[in-house]
């Protein structure tokens, strides 16, 4: 997995896909979790999949507070998982591990030992292929599959998508150009003359004119968008917070900047190509001969917008996996 994943959950998100939707765990899917988790028996087993910094291994054993029933639960990552449990103010009965660097195509657990195997906006990563057999390995006979997935027209990827469509164009590339040239034309500054100098000297003029036009043309593109990537508040940062800093720490942070945007374009690619069509849906049921279909369901949030699909199955027996 590329570095960028884990500097993304360094970052503290809890979901893959940033501030896109945040009720992520509030509202309709929190309680389609609670029911899930309602019908765990006491000294339940649970494996999170792709779990990122953990969040429904947090949401499980919040929800079993005060409630006297005890269980485990694992959540794996293939990135490093940033979560300190330490810090967390968990419910005693139901113990957490989060174990990083774990591959889903590959669980280093032993057959048939858990009770539900979850996963939200994360398993379609994988290479479900192998991802979803490993998962009803490692399930009891009974036991259930659970995942919530990236719907290819649900209200996130739609919107990533339009992030991911403008900064692919060449007006951002553009506009990191032409900052680049700015800077090196403004030269260090330390005062108002300096100020004044730079705001008659015609070729500072001429690169503030041509950003202008790029970000104007990204506005005209998707503004929403433009406003989600975090572009202009890369630049506003730069010109204003850090007017007067030396040449070298703008250059600096203007490649910082660059990475930022970069690192995005990896990230929402990989969720675009990562979300579900139905006939993907269906090429996925139909390749499994070891599970029994109990559910399979389109999430939509309050307003009727899809959000996710919601996937679930039971296992039929052991010798099957």
């Amino acid at each position: 997995m590329s570095s960028h994943w884990d500097e993304y959950w360094q970052q503290g998100h809890l979901t893959s896909f940033g501030d896109s939707f945040k009720g992520n765990y509030s509202g309709v899917l929190s309680t389609l979790w609670n029911t899930e988790f309602a019908k765990l028996k006491p000294n339940f087993k649970v494996l999170d999949v792709a779990t990122g910094n953990g969040a429904l291994p947090l949401l499980i054993n919040q929800f079993f507070r005060d409630q006297q029933i005890g269980g485990h639960v694992d959540g794996v990552d293939l990135a490093q998982i940033a979560t300190d449990l330490s810090t967390q103010q968990l419910n005693d009965e139901v113990t957490v591990s989060l174990i990083s660097n774990i591959n889903g195509n590959e669980l280093p657990f032993e057959k048939g030992q858990y009770d539900l195997v979850m996963s939200q906006f994360g398993i379609e990563y994988s290479d479900l292929s192998r991802s979803i057999p490993e998962a009803l390995r490692v399930l009891k006979t009974g036991g259930r599959f659970c995942v919530v997935t990236h719907h290819s027209r649900s209200m996130i990827i739609n919107r990533n998508r339009d992030i991911l469509a403008l900064i692919n164009d060449s007006a951002v590339d553009n506009v990191f150009s032409i900052i680049t040239a700015l800077v090196k034309r403004m030269g260090n500054m330390s005062n108002g003359d300096d100020l004044k100098r730079i705001k008659i000297d015609p070729e500072a003029e001429r690169l503030r004119g041509e950003l202008n036009t790029e970000i104007n043309t990204l506005a005209k593109l998707n503004e929403a968008a433009l406003k989600d990537c975090e572009l202009l508040n890369y630049v506003a940062t730069l010109f204003q917070q850090g007017l007067f800093w030396s040449v070298d720490k703008k250059l600096t942070y203007i490649e910082f900047a660059s990475g930022q945007i970069a690192s995005l374009k990896e990230r929402l690619g990989e969720l675009v190509n990562a979300a579900l069509s139905e006939q993907k849906v269906a090429d996925i049921l139909a390749s499994l001969s070891d599970a029994a279909l109990e559910c399979i369901d389109t999430i939509c949030d309050d307003e009727g917008k899809i959000l996710a699909w919601k996937i679930t199955l039971i296992k039929l027996s052991e010798s099957s996996c």
